[in-house]
Formats: C-alpha cells, structure tokens, sequence
C-alpha cells in the first residue's frame, strides 16, 4: 500500500512538473514573442527615423545648393537696411522666369514699338521704304541680341555695376546714332541731328519743370520766382548748351561762372523760404547718400545723365 501511494505521489510530481515546466515554457515562448515583436516594431521605426533624418539631409543640401548656384542670401535682412546687392539677387531667379514667361509678348510689343519709331522717323526724315524695312530688321535683330544678353546676366550672381553696364551696352540713342551715322545720307542726318537737339531741350525743359514744381510746393514760389528757378535749372543742367531752344528759358537769369545751382537758386529766395530750402537740401543729400551707399557708391544718377538725352521723346509743356 506504502508503495502504491509512493508511486501515486512521485506521479503527480512529476506530471505536475512536466506541465509547470510546459507551461512556463509557452508563457516565455510567447514573452519572447512579444519581446521580439515589440523591438522589431522598434527596429522599423528607427530604420524610418534614419530614412527620414537622411531624406531631410537631402533636402537641405539640394535647397542650400539651389541657394548657391541662384546666388541668394541666406542670412536674414537687417532692419531698415537697404540692400540693392541682394534685392537684385534674391530677384533674380524670380525676373528670369518672368522673363522667358512673357518673352513672346514682349518681343510682340517691342517689334510693334520698332515699327512705329521706324514709319516715325521715315516721315521725318525722309527714308525711303527700302530703307525703312532695313533699319526695322536691324533693330529687331538688334532686340533679340539684347534679350539674349539680358538672359545671361540673370544666370549669373551679379551687381548693379552689371545692371547698369548692360544698360549702357544697350542705350538706345547711341544704337541709333550708330546707325544713322553708318547708314543714311547727310541730309538725313543733318535732319537726324536736329531732332536730336530739339529732344534734348525737351528733355531739359521736363526735368527743370518737374523740379521747379517740386520746389515750388515745399517753397511756395511766386510766379517771377518760378521763371527764375526754371532758368537756373536748365541752365545748371550738366545736359545744356546755350545752342539749344528751350522753351520757357530766357536771358532774364545770368549765372556767374562758379556759381553752383544751389548758390544761384538761394539768391533768388526770400528769407522767409531759405530755412525751408536748407532743411529741403538737407533731405535730398541724405537720400542720395542712403542710394549711394546702397549701390556701393555707385551714383546712377550720373550714369543716366552720361547716356545723354532720350532722342525718341515727345514734347511736353510747361
């Protein structure tokens, strides 16, 4: 009987052992599973994290590189700082697609001004139609050269220095002062001198008046003051010769030699108006020197008056 329950008992034991040891077994079977499922989860997760942080590098590096090759700033811009260099620039990628976008239209609207200025000058100056269509095939070609010019500075970093230089490169007056001069006969270009002189003095007259004007608001002019003030203008104008007729200019103001515009424009003012004149030349000056300092002590002021006169404007009176 001793041996019977003996037997019974080791049984049990070792029944029960087995299914401790089976059920534990699956319990860490199935830890390890969840453990495995958990850091394989994890795994993917950071392989996404990597693929991501990579990507984002990715990007970085080709915006920094768009960044370089467009020549733009990446720095932020300093309060009130006028920054014509990196205006310029920071555009340029932006007024090159404008550029190729508009470009048929623009061509269309330039050939139509090319046509007009050249049927224009034809009544003017007597050309014949043969030379008509020439010098109308001259400057479209011309047009385009200039546009293909134009391309290639918007591909490259650059400076007012370049603006200015292709727009010199490209001044209309002296393109058609070497035409006329290469291509018509010389009655048409005595004619062609003549209304080059005539549009110079309306060019002078239409710079004075606007800045008598401008004057006169500030300052409040008399008319015998405005005459005088007008005088002194064109005849202070870096652009004036005596030869030329400009409308509204009489030998009522006679500059002494030396005398600067402000000078002669001071004697012509009351005392009353002169604090105001001061404070006005004041403001001008440090406009001009804000530009300036802007471009890098470029003037372009002088530049535009170095290009002389527009020979295509129209008249506009006083």
């Amino acid at each position: 009987m001793k041996k019977t329950l003996l037997s019974l008992t080791l049984g049990l034991l070792l029944g029960g052992g087995a299914v401790f040891a089976y059920l534990e077994s699956r319990v860490r079977a199935e830890a390890d599973a969840e453990w495995s499922e958990v850091m394989q989860k994890k795994d993917a997760d950071l392989a996404r994290m990597k693929a991501s942080l990579t990507e984002s590098r990715t990007t970085a590096d080709n915006l920094r590189q768009q960044f370089e090759s467009a020549g733009l700033d990446s720095e932020p811009v300093r309060e009130n700082e006028l920054d014509i260099q990196r205006l310029l620039n920071d555009a340029r990628p932006l007024m090159k697609s404008l550029a190729l976008m508009f470009g048929e239209q623009r061509k269309i609207m330039t050939e139509k001004w090319i046509r007009g200025m050249a049927e224009k000058l034809a009544q003017e100056m007597g050309l014949t139609p043969e030379q008509t269509d020439e010098m109308i095939a001259h400057f479209l070609k011309l047009d385009e050269q200039n546009f293909e010019k134009i391309k290639a500075m918007l591909d490259r970093k650059m400076t007012i220095l370049d603006v200015f230089t292709v727009m010199k490169d490209m001044n209309p007056q002296k393109s058609m002062d070497d035409y006329v001069m290469a291509k018509m006969t010389d009655d048409q270009k005595k004619a062609w001198e003549t209304r080059k002189l005539e549009s110079k003095a309306q060019q002078l007259e239409r710079t004075a008046n606007w800045q008598m004007e401008r004057m006169s608001r500030s300052l409040n002019l008399d008319e015998a003051q405005k005459d005088q003030v007008f005088d002194i203008l064109v005849k202070t104008n870096p652009n004036y010769d005596a030869s030329l007729a400009v409308e509204g200019v009489g030998a009522t103001t006679e500059l002494a030699a030396g005398k600067t515009q402000e000078e002669a424009i001071a004697e012509v003012l009351r005392p009353e108006q002169m604090e105001e004149y001061t404070k006005m030349q004041e403001r001008q000056a440090n406009e001009r020197k804000r530009w300036t300092d802007a471009l890098g002590g470029f003037d372009p002021m002088q530049f535009i008056q170095g290009m002389g006169g527009g020979a295509f404007g129209g008249r506009r009176g006083r």
